[in-house]
């Protein structure tokens, strides 16, 4: 009788750890999109209030600190980001600088977790904004 119990109850536990495993890995990975944009946002503030930087601040940020935040990241990899779009008119007319970060969950650990359950993980994209003075 508790072999019978066993052999129930053990795939539907493995089934649920599985589906605990993936949902963390997805949250986790997207608080570090959302992170790793709140960071790029804070150095790009810091280059529009540098009065001696007059390039473009999304070049010099994709160029210069997206790869030292990519390094220092757990859940996420360098393949897995799309480059930063140019951002010539930033901030604007209002002083806001926006940075809007994308990546591509394919090929990540909560991907493969997904696939076990039919479902495929896209793109995340985040975006921070902040007021330059």
């Amino acid at each position: 009788m508790v072999t019978i119990e066993f052999v129930v109850i053990f795939p539907l536990i493995l089934l649920v750890l599985a589906f605990i495993a993936f949902v963390s890995f997805a949250v986790a990975a997207q608080s570090e999109v959302q992170q790793v944009a709140f960071e790029l946002v804070r150095f790009g503030m810091l280059l529009a209030n540098t009065s001696s930087f007059d390039g473009d601040i999304c070049a010099k940020l994709n160029s210069d600190y997206l790869p030292q935040l990519i390094e220092n990241s757990v859940t996420l990899s360098a393949s897995g980001f799309q480059a930063l779009q140019n951002c010539p008119n930033q901030p604007d007319a209002n002083g806001v600088f926006t940075v809007a970060v994308t990546y591509n969950m394919a090929g990540s650990l909560a991907d493969v977790f997904s696939g076990f359950l039919g479902v495929h993980l896209g793109e995340i994209t985040r975006q921070a904004a902040v007021i330059v003075r």
